[in-house]
């Protein structure tokens, strides 16, 4: 494969971004008034919290028999670059909750309908702060018992999710799905150093007009829009990219307040990051999800993973999915929430 073509692979197997509109109604059930302490109610509840001196916008998913004086274990998702949190967060929260869970789907700093005046920077950094402060607020939710608080980290944010739980021993237990888990080897191990440089400048640059003109317009740095669907082998991941984010399934056709467009700063902390390394201290029971069909990409990433985590950990193949298909087909959505139920109910108290 050639360097282009890796350095593209990595790009769609974290794709995604979204801008300042307003959430989809298709698909986002949310109230118009957001839920207070008060009104939590069965099904979809529109929440915020802070995060880093702004205010984030969730979804809390409860139960059908949801009972505010009652106690439910509860999740924190974080999904693939950019997504929303109307796109596989809501199909896992949908899935988990009928399941017995409290669960947070949220839009990042400066992604969906969140505040951030940066928007679609797909900062890592930022993005764990944003998610401790996701369990912060679900630790201050009255039905949520703080002893069954869990995490699950889709594609990319199984790089953040698992650095997080490393000293954040309030996520009891930890799951991964399609985990994208070492971004730092495939940026330098996949890139040379003049093509490196290349990308760095670009992030550089970027920031220095950040700087001096105080805005930053996102930018197609997948080249989406000169891809010709005809000539994309459907199952390779450029072709399960483009079917997912460019087309009525997940595309804005159906959230409008998702883009795939990002800031082009990601380029200087995106390299940066890495679980992998983390992995012998995570120290928090871990479960790896990964498609039998994604061997040339996050299948081996996953398995690398659970090799180096600390005990107790387990492995969980979806057997014929593809990367992608783990985000949103319900056959494979439903195998990989019944799995991560049984292994959740393993570490409750």
């Amino acid at each position: 494969m050639k360097k282009t073509s890796i350095l593209i692979t990595v790009l769609l197997l974290t794709v995604g971004c979204n801008k300042e509109q307003s959430t989809n109604d298709k698909s986002n059930n949310t109230s118009k008034k957001e839920t207070t302490m008060s009104n939590f109610k069965a099904g979809t509840n529109k929440v915020t919290f802070k995060s880093q001196g702004v205010e984030l916008t969730g979804i809390v998913f409860a139960p059908e028999d949801f009972d505010a004086t009652k106690k439910y274990p509860a999740i924190i998702f974080s999904g693939p670059v950019g997504q929303v949190k109307e796109q596989m967060a809501t199909n896992y929260g949908e899935a988990m909750s009928k399941l017995g869970y409290v669960y947070l789907a949220f839009d990042h700093i400066g992604f969906g309908d969140s505040e951030g005046n940066l928007r679609q920077d797909e900062n890592p950094f930022k993005k764990m702060e944003g998610i401790r402060d996701g369990v912060s607020y679900l630790g201050t939710l009255p039905f949520v018992d703080r002893e069954k608080l869990f995490g699950i980290a889709g594609c990319a944010s199984a790089s953040y999710m698992p650095i997080v739980a490393v000293t954040d021993k309030r996520i009891k237990a930890l799951v991964t799905v399609s985990g994208l888990l070492d971004a730092h080897s495939r940026f330098f191990g996949g890139q040379s150093k003049e093509q490196m440089l290349t990308l760095i400048k670009m992030s550089n640059d970027a920031r220095q007009k950040l700087y001096e003109e105080g805005e930053l317009e996102p930018t197609d740095v997948l080249g989406f829009e000169k891809n010709d669907p005809k000539k994309l082998d459907p199952n390779s991941i450029n072709g399960q990219g483009y079917d997912y984010y460019q087309t009525e399934r997940a595309g804005t056709q159906t959230f409008p307040n998702y883009s795939y467009k990002l800031a082009a700063t990601m380029f200087e902390t995106q390299p940066l990051v890495s679980a992998m390394q983390w992995a012998p201290y995570l120290y928090t029971p871990y479960l790896g999800i990964y498609g039998s069909e994604a061997m040339a990409n996050t299948a081996p990433a996953t398995i690398e993973f659970y090799e180096k985590a600390s005990e107790p950990k387990e492995l969980f193949e979806v057997k014929g999915a593809r990367h992608v298909d783990l985000y949103d087909y319900p056959e494979y959505v439903s195998q990989a929430t019944n799995k991560i139920d049984e292994f959740f109910k393993k570490y409750s108290k």
